[in-house]
């Protein structure tokens, strides 16, 4: 099997994520797609973000009725810092034999050195960059110091072209604290989660009175 890799703090899973994943599963013949909420992010330790369940459950809300999407808990489960190369060794033992390609936003290309263990990393899995349109053309080659000439030439082939879809979980954030409309942001299902649950009204800033 052919599987998709698709992690992120999901703070909340929105339609940029699920548009990511589909368009990856159609343009990289993927069997199927993992959605890999974050414990903690290492590049977002200083922001508060909310319980792992409740991430995982709105993933859960987002997906479901979607056969080739499923979502994974191996990082919420093992807690402290999320590192994509012990989740990647999990998956290896979950699905032996499978492929496992790693779905990443361009811009994340060149940061990948500077994770940890960034080698084993592309020996686990290929690296599948998201190209937008309104961005320039992926630049694979940070990679090239960690893999040989024909891996990176296979990665280069990999390119998920992304349609031009301006949502953010920040804005959906900062919406729900102040009770705005979620509508066609993020599926209804995880609307009634972020509601029932009174999810990011911390979100709200205070208004200053000028004078």
């Amino acid at each position: 099997m052919k599987i998709g890799i698709l992690g992120g703090t999901f703070d909340p899973i929105h339609y940029a994520h699920l548009l990511l994943a589909e368009t990856a599963r159609e343009t990289l013949g993927l069997d199927r797609v993992v959605f890999i909420p974050a414990a903690v992010p290492p590049h977002k330790q200083t922001r508060s973000i909310t319980d792992g369940r409740l991430r995982a459950a709105m993933v859960r809300a987002a997906i479901a009725g979607i056969p080739e999407f499923e979502v994974s808990t191996f990082e919420i489960d093992s807690g402290g810092i999320s590192y994509t190369v012990l989740t990647l060794r999990h998956l290896r033992t979950l699905f032996p034999g499978s492929r496992l390609v790693l779905i990443v936003g361009s811009d994340t290309l060149r940061d990948i050195p500077n994770w940890y263990n960034p080698r084993e990393v592309c020996r686990l899995a290929s690296i599948a960059a998201a190209e937008r349109p309104d961005s320039p053309p992926v630049d694979y080659s940070p990679l090239a110091p960690l893999v040989s000439p024909a891996r990176l030439a296979r990665f280069s082939k990999m390119v998920v072209p992304m349609p031009l879809l301006e949502i953010s979980a920040t804005e959906i954030r900062r919406r729900a604290a102040y009770g705005e409309s979620l509508r066609f942001l993020t599926p209804d299902r995880v609307i009634r989660l972020i509601r029932k649950n009174g999810l990011y009204l911390s979100e709200k800033v205070p208004c200053r009175r000028s004078g």
